[in-house]
């Protein structure tokens, strides 16, 4: 029924609203697959920072102090505020 309902709305459309409808379903897929690959590279990114963190508690562990250079102090201030250095 839904299939037939479809045909019929496009029967009795526009050219105008036939070409809208076409670019509202393109860019909607679009919109479905840009979300996608960004749910994919939120967990990526997710995955970085979570073994960044615990490479710095390894070098802590270790001894490292990391506001000796300027790539320590980077991590010092982007660290979360229950991390002591």
């Amino acid at each position: 029924m839904h299939i037939l309902l479809k045909w019929y709305k496009m029967e009795n459309m526009t050219e105008r609203e036939r070409v809208e409808g076409m670019l509202i379903e393109s860019r909607l897929e679009e919109l479905k697959e840009n979300a996608a690959n960004l749910a994919a590279m939120e967990t990526a990114v997710e995955l970085c920072r979570d073994r960044k963190w615990k490479l710095v508690e390894e070098l802590k562990e270790l001894g490292h102090d990391f506001t000796a250079t300027t790539e320590g102090m980077d991590v010092v201030l982007s660290a979360p505020p229950s991390m002591r250095f």
